[in-house]
């Protein structure tokens, strides 16, 4: 009798091998022990006396910053980001490698950063005079992004030097992601000088203090931050920054001083604008509850649901007056981040978020993330179905979590916040809001719809652009050199004027937000993910590299793995790594430790039922540090009437196939290098199912049934989509009878489409 427990589970799992892959059941839940500390080892501190001239874009400083070394090693120099001397002329290595990309755009005013002197606190609380070197970057000597400050006592590990710097930094307008507008509007961020971040790099202790790179962020240590910021009185009570205000503002003729404090940040900004509403809201997570969505989270962390919801704050939105309509999307998307970052990575722990509207004039200073300030910018005309801004208002905020609470190096991995980061906004925007749609944009306005005939488009180098009389590419031909000229550029009204009427578009075509990041695929893998930004071939490799090829890993990541394991999963990275410095092989020991003991099941091709466990190291070799893409596709679906004698039908007439009784071939190719479990799906024609699994390390995986007595009538690999990566669905399943539905749908709409566009055009003459 103890036996028979084991028998019937036994029976149960063939049972659903046969009906329906088969996951290993969930970890247990025991409770995730709580990783997260409440502060950050606060390695630097700045105190800081700030005037902002009235020109509005004119800032006079005096900071006392004080290192902490927190290593076991000895440093005798000081190097700081000076980020602002990227737009003082055309020789920093920010605008030499953007010319190298292909935009040779420049501010249309120059800015930069004087240092008025640096001075070393004494042990007797004097002052003594340092002197400051400019680092030279191979591709530009002249760059003046990084500063180093050599000290004659060495900083020992567990001491502390205080400097004094006084600076005169100018911001130029708008331009990327920092500047001025035309009617006060200041958005300043990198306008300090700011502390580089002293760690082992290939074994070695040094600065990781790179210059300002065209394709880079930032990085640096966390601290905290008390700011005295002295404004034009016409800033007062619109002025937003990482900080919190200290007391009441101080008023002194025509000058407004706030006084900001803020702990446990690595960076601090701050945008004021005369013309802009600062409007405060509370969030009250309560108003927001998921309740079936906490309930799964506290249970999988085996906490109760009060621990894992999260903590109230202070919402605070810079609008722009002419953007009134769009308050409540603002304020909605904010809310919708907060809750449900806080509920499945940690809780916020700020007083405040701020988001900024950025001015007119200054979209350039959109789009962009500090520590607890954000900034998003809308346009007026966009179809509901965007989601402007709710769609970049959550990116945005996300970078609070990923970038800000878990601070990775932006420089070298990028993927571990804006990759992390996309993921976590697509969950976001598939769970809280409808899916948007397809849209055309028509004279700066958009309508919902999508044409089933896409022009072609051509870039440079391409000959084919010549058929559409966009360029003349003439390559080089040995006796004249190549050519390569812009014809005309495409405007909204030409695509338009060529797919009209737009009544006949697919009106209601969805654009999922999880799905709109296999968009990567069309692009050129030319690197790994591993490859630094800033040694990127050009700017798409970043947006593919750092943005929707992870986002794209992390969503295989989280179907294969299973949900209860990917929950625990990716809490306890995020409650680990708050307030540290995460690196690439911390992310791999963490994926293999929490993925230990997923497995999948399903028949082979003898029928018997076999399990295959994840290798997630393999996973992510291919994953992070090669560069195979991955491609599963049905390469063969046959059935033929099956032989009754090999010697019949010879002279005398008999039929030599047995009726209804069938040779069955399938094979499924893996047609790229990545490898990976497969899962394959078989349709019978007696409407049963079978559920396989292929290992996806042979180059092909053969399924033959011999006088079978029902033939395959379709099948699908991968048929569940967990692998976000596979770059070609449409090779993924064969039917042996067409779908006419479907066909028949597509084909009268064309005909459709094309009939009115002929009449519309017949009509203009």
């Amino acid at each position: 009798m103890a036996k028979r427990p084991a028998f019937l589970l036994t029976l149960l799992f063939c049972a659903t091998a046969l009906t329906g892959f088969a996951f290993a059941a969930n970890p247990q839940q025991s409770p995730l022990p709580d990783l997260m500390p409440e502060h950050s080892s606060a390695i630097t501190q700045y105190e800081m006396d700030i005037v902002l001239d009235p020109d509005g874009h004119t800032i006079r400083g005096t900071i006392h910053a004080t290192w902490r070394n927190q290593t076991e090693a000895a440093t005798s120099e000081l190097l700081w980001h000076v980020y602002n001397n990227a737009w003082r002329d055309r020789d920093s290595v920010a605008l030499v490698e953007a010319r190298a990309y292909g935009s040779n755009g420049v501010p249309r005013e120059w800015g930069d950063t004087e240092i008025i002197h640096t001075k070393v606190l004494q042990p007797d609380g004097s002052w003594s005079t340092l002197l400051n070197t400019w680092v030279a970057h191979e591709n530009a000597p002249h760059d003046r992004t990084v500063m180093r400050t050599p000290l004659a006592t060495p900083v020992a590990p567990g001491a502390e030097v205080t400097i004094e710097v006084k600076f005169v930094a100018v911001l130029p307008p708008a331009f990327r992601r920092m500047g001025y507008g035309s009617e006060g509007y200041l958005h300043a961020v990198q306008w300090y000088p700011k502390f580089g971040v002293f760690e082992k790099l290939d074994g070695e202790m040094v600065w990781s203090c790179e210059p300002y790179h065209y394709l880079s962020e930032f990085y640096a240590d966390y601290g905290t931050y008390d700011v005295r910021l002295t404004l034009p009185a016409h800033y007062q009570n619109h002025m937003v920054s990482s900080g919190s205000i200290v007391g009441e503002p101080q008023i002194a003729g025509d000058q407004i001083t706030y006084t900001l404090h803020a702990d446990d940040i690595h960076d601090f900004a701050w945008t004021v604008d005369p013309e802009a509403r600062v409007i405060h809201r509370p969030f009250v997570e309560k108003e927001w509850r998921d309740i079936e969505e906490e309930e799964k989270v506290a249970a999988a962390l085996g906490r109760p649901v009060e621990a894992v919801r999260p903590k109230d704050t202070e919402m605070i939105l810079l609008l722009q007056p002419e953007h009134g309509e769009y308050e409540e999307e603002y304020f909605t998307a904010l809310a919708r981040a907060l809750y449900y970052f806080g509920l499945w990575y940690g809780t916020y722990p700020y007083e405040t978020i701020s988001c900024v509207d950025p001015a007119h004039d200054a979209r350039a200073t959109g789009g962009m993330e500090y520590p607890r300030l954000f900034t998003v910018g809308v346009r007026k005309g966009l179809h509901e179905t965007h989601l402007s801004p709710e769609g970049t208002t959550v990116h945005e905020f996300g970078h609070q979590f990923w970038y800000g609470l878990v601070g990775n190096d932006e420089f070298r991995h990028a993927f571990l916040d804006e990759g992390f980061n996309t993921y976590s906004t697509s969950r976001i925007l598939h769970k809280a809001w409808p899916s948007s749609r397809y849209y055309d944009s028509i004279l700066g306005h958009e309508f919902t719809g999508k044409s089933p005939v896409d022009l072609p488009s051509y870039g440079a180098d391409d000959v084919r652009a010549l058929l559409t009389m966009q360029r003349l590419e003439i390559p080089d031909l040995g006796f004249m050199p190549a050519l390569s000229y812009e014809l005309r550029r495409r405007t909204s009204i030409e695509k338009w004027l060529a797919q009209v009427p737009s009544l006949s578009f697919f009106k209601e075509v969805p654009r999922s937000s999880r799905v709109w990041n296999r968009s990567v695929h069309q692009y050129d893998w030319a690197q790994p993910i591993e490859v630094p930004t800033f040694a990127l071939l050009d700017g798409q490799l970043r947006r593919t590299n750092s943005y929707n090829r992870p986002a794209m890993t992390l969503f295989t990541l989280q179907e294969l793995m299973g949900e209860t394991r990917w929950i625990r999963l990716m809490r306890a990275w995020h409650e680990k790594m708050r307030f540290q410095h995460p690196q690439p092989s911390e992310w791999a020991k963490h994926l293999a430790e929490f993925g230990a003991g997923a497995t999948v099941s399903g028949l082979d091709t003898s029928g018997v039922v076999q399990t295959v466990s994840f290798d997630w190291h393999d996973f992510w070799q291919q994953a992070y540090h090669g560069n195979d893409r991955m491609d599963f596709g049905v390469a063969r679906l046959d059935n033929r009437p099956s032989v009754a004698d090999s010697t019949a039908g010879q002279g005398d007439g008999a039929e030599p196939y047995e009726e209804n009784i069938w040779d069955v071939r399938i094979a499924v190719r893996r047609y790229d290098g990545f490898r990976v479990p497969v899962e394959i799906r078989v349709h019978w024609s007696d409407d049963t199912i079978t559920n396989h699994l292929w290992a996806g390390q042979d180059s092909v995986w053969k399924l033959e049934r011999l006088r079978h007595d029902t033939k395959a009538m379709r099948v699908q690999v991968d048929p569940e989509h967990k692998l976000m990566l596979d770059r070609n669905r449409l090779n993924n399943e064969r039917r042996v009878e067409p779908d006419h539905d479907r066909a028949w749908n597509y084909s009268v709409r064309a005909l459709l489409w094309a009939q009115q566009v002929l009449h519309w055009y017949g009509g203009m003459g």
